[in-house]
């Protein structure tokens, strides 16, 4: 199933920032640099504020259009229970129920990936089952 929005549904605070890198899409998990600029959230299983880049649709932009660096990005900081569309990372197998954590790159991953001894946060729960091969997609979560 795809999907159109990166929110689904529940509340949510509407927010915005420059970039401060390329390659954020929609879905993403952000966070917000020294310079107030916001980037790929980059510590797999980081227990980090929960920001999700969203579509720009009031320009025209889709889930799949790509910030630039330099360009405003909308983003969302979604309340516990909303549920939202999250970007999953490559080579994931997802199943519903599964919990998810910040991989290092923007993306979310099983829990179960997480390296052995290392400590961890799950931020969602997967409202559906989804597989990845060669790209990311979008998955329907939970915010925990």
């Amino acid at each position: 199933m795809s999907t159109n929005r990166i929110h689904s549904k529940g509340d949510y605070r509407h927010e915005e920032a420059y970039a401060g890198e390329a390659g954020i899409y929609p879905g993403m998990l952000l966070e917000l640099n020294s310079s107030g600029k916001v980037l790929k959230q980059n510590t797999e299983g980081a227990p980090a504020e929960i920001a999700i880049a969203e579509e720009d649709a009031l320009q025209g932009n889709t889930v799949d259009t790509v910030y630039t660096d330099g360009e405003i990005v909308s983003y969302m900081l979604p309340v516990k229970g909303a549920e939202v569309n999250v970007r999953l990372a490559t080579g994931q197998t997802i199943t519903v129920g599964e919990g998810l954590i910040a991989d290092a790159d923007g993306c979310v991953e099983s829990a179960d990936n997480a390296p052995s001894g290392t400590e961890y946060n799950i931020l969602f729960t997967a409202m559906e089952a989804k597989t990845t091969t060669s790209a990311t997609a979008l998955i329907r979560a939970r915010v925990r």
